[in-house]
């Protein structure tokens, strides 16, 4: 098999009912050093009084006993994985709801992935097993849910054709990138040509859609020591060919993960046969393009502040050097305070 991630990690597998999702996640988490396969609905069949089962059209507290149910199977795998397990998180999560529900979970990396075989299979295979989980639910309406409603979020399996073994092959091979040390280096003026060669491709994807193709965070300000990460905004003039943008970039190989928290940017994990780097969707305008832009033009005209946040980046850098959303979180004040500083300035 595909060499597996010596870091912990987070494996989301949804699907409908009958995609194979408990066989697959089990045989998953046992590729992994310390690997746990933790049932979303455990914390449903908990309830033994007053349970309140989802429907076509949910009550107010089936909806509430949903959200519990996502609230502890989140918060347990995130327990999980802070001891050091790879965590395997299988669940039903169809709909708008999954890009939220990856947005729980506070473990990273998380990849989502999504079995779905073909109508057909997942009727043969409802039919063959001795119990059924389409209570309220009928196989075509569910399968429906999936392959019509639910954002394409994460790694898509048609698993029709394939065993257990060739599923768990082919999800290590879409996700098994080691998680790497933070670290922040000096500026390459390699960066800017880097850019251009991510963007060529991206650019013809998206031309169709009038988007444009823009290099912002660190790595675009001239000087300014950084992750050798690039950062690459697809800036489209509005929202309307949006569904069809984030389709033409999976195309590509990409692996979409939603807006991961962050409303109006559209995020993607970037094709295993290219160098790291992180490409968001925005609409001209938006909060998340205004944010990105205007950080990035007030540290281009502002050397001293560049020079400051370089400072600060190192610091967080070796103190947070094995927990990414810590070092994040700590650079916030300062992008708040630069955005405040950018947009006092006269604009010219």
């Amino acid at each position: 098999m595909t060499p597996k991630p010596s870091t912990p990690a987070m494996y989301v597998v949804t699907g409908p009912m009958a995609a194979g999702k408990t066989t697959v996640s089990d045989l998953l988490a046992r590729q992994f050093e310390q690997g746990v396969h933790l049932e979303g609905d455990l914390f449903l069949r908990a309830i033994k009084a007053g349970r309140v089962d989802m429907t076509p059209s949910a009550s107010e507290e089936a909806l509430a006993q949903l959200r519990l149910r996502y609230q502890l199977s989140t918060a347990s795998a995130d327990a999980y994985a802070q001891q050091g397990f790879t965590v395997v998180l299988e669940d039903v999560v169809a709909g708008p709801m999954l890009a939220d529900y990856r947005t729980m979970i506070q473990t990273r990396p998380c990849h989502v992935v999504v079995l779905l075989p073909s109508l057909a299979a997942t009727q043969q295979r409802a039919e063959a097993r001795a119990a059924t989980g389409y209570h309220h639910f009928g196989i075509e309406q569910m399968y429906t849910l999936f392959a019509e409603e639910t954002p394409p979020v994460g790694v898509w399996l048609d698993t029709t054709s394939m065993t257990p073994e060739q599923t768990v092959e082919a999800i290590l091979r879409a996700t098994g990138r080691e998680a790497t040390r933070l670290e922040i280096s000096e500026y390459d003026p390699a960066w800017p040509a880097l850019f251009e060669q991510l963007a060529a491709p991206i650019r013809r994807a998206v031309a169709p859609f009038d988007g444009r193709v823009e290099h912002v965070g660190s790595t675009s300000v001239p000087g300014l020591a950084a992750k050798p990460v690039i950062d690459i905004d697809v800036v489209l003039p509005s929202s309307d060919a949006m569904s069809e943008v984030i389709a033409a970039v999976c195309a590509l190989g990409y692996i979409y993960h939603g807006d991961k928290g962050i409303r109006g940017r559209e995020a993607f994990l970037w094709p295993a046969d290219t160098p790291p780097h992180h490409l968001y969707i925005v609409v001209e305008g938006s909060k998340p393009h205004r944010d990105h832009v205007d950080l990035r033009d007030y540290l281009r005209s502002e050397p001293d502040e560049a020079s400051r946040y370089a400072d600060l980046k190192r610091h967080l850098a070796a103190r947070h050097a094995d927990d990414r959303q810590a070092y994040t979180d700590a650079k916030d004040e300062f992008i708040k305070e630069a955005l405040r500083e950018a947009r006092r300035m006269p604009r010219g």
